[in-house]
């Protein structure tokens, strides 16, 4: 019975309808989901020990993040792009505030990698880890669709087959994807606000802006995990196409964005003379 019937264990009544308003639903789902990515790091935090704590947290982060875009597709149906970007903005803030030092992007992996953070049997294994994590998101969603809040969750729920989000040339989209990540790679290390928020909210807002323009194209993931949660087996993408657009495009999009920090960087927060210590 789903939520009827937990409806009537906890008030001894049925309900009057059949299914919710698309609104409650969502904010059902992304409660549910923010509340279990919360309490899930928290366990992991507080009982596993330190050489698995933060893949296990990673694992949680990215399981999250993809099961987040889930329930976007269906803001987007039923309230439009402006509303789709809105939640997507806000549920950018509620990560960046709960995720503490775990990552939700294998693509990072590989920014830490450059970057002499972590070595590479450490990259590999977070990026496997998290695309298994993009794996399982689609499993934690059809938990929450079980709820039948609304009859998208119905549908579905009982699926059994999808449809690729491919719907340009096999090149194009690479090149969407990767041009993405290649923003998302670059402003994410730029400041360009002193304020903090608004550094945040511009990051956000350009974030936003690009799933919800690309959206109709590949899906405008950007985040290789998600796209294979999301995609990988549908129909009218071949498996070599979905990992040469939704993995390579954005592994590569990563590594020309830290090259164009290197020639563009922004620190609004800089003086003058420390830009000049820089240049020389």
């Amino acid at each position: 019975n789903g939520w009827r019937g937990l409806y009537s264990l906890f008030t001894g009544h049925e309900p009057t309808q059949e299914f919710l308003e698309p609104y409650m639903a969502s904010i059902l789902y992304f409660t549910i989901n923010m509340a279990t990515g919360v309490i899930l790091r928290a366990l992991s935090a507080a009982f596993l020990p330190p050489s698995i704590r933060g893949l296990a947290m990673d694992f949680v982060s990215t399981m999250e993040t993809c099961a987040y875009f889930f329930e976007n597709n269906f803001v987007l149906k039923h309230y439009g792009g402006l509303w789709f970007a809105i939640v997507i903005v806000i549920q950018c803030f509620v990560c960046s505030r709960t995720f503490g030092e775990s990552s939700e992007n294998p693509v990072k992996a590989l920014h830490q990698l450059l970057h002499k953070e972590i070595p590479l049997t450490t990259a590999l294994l977070k990026i496997f880890v998290q695309s298994l994590a993009g794996l399982a998101s689609y499993r934690f969603a059809k938990l929450i669709w079980s709820l039948d809040l609304i009859e998208d969750h119905h549908e579905r729920y009982y699926e059994t087959e999808c449809e690729s989000d491919l719907h340009v040339a096999l090149l194009v989209g690479f090149l969407l994807e990767l041009g993405a990540c290649l923003s998302e790679t670059w402003l994410g290390l730029q400041t360009v606000s002193a304020i903090r928020i608004v550094d945040e909210l511009i990051k956000y807002v350009n974030a936003a802006t690009m799933i919800t323009l690309g959206f109709s194209f590949t899906g405008m993931y950007f985040n290789p995990a998600m796209a294979s949660g999301h995609t990988l087996g549908c129909e009218g993408t071949a498996l070599p196409e979905h990992f040469f657009v939704y993995w390579v495009g954005p592994f590569i999009g990563c590594l020309v964005g830290l090259q164009l920090n290197k020639l563009l960087h922004i620190d609004v927060t800089e003086s003058k003379g420390e830009k000049q210590k820089k240049m020389k």
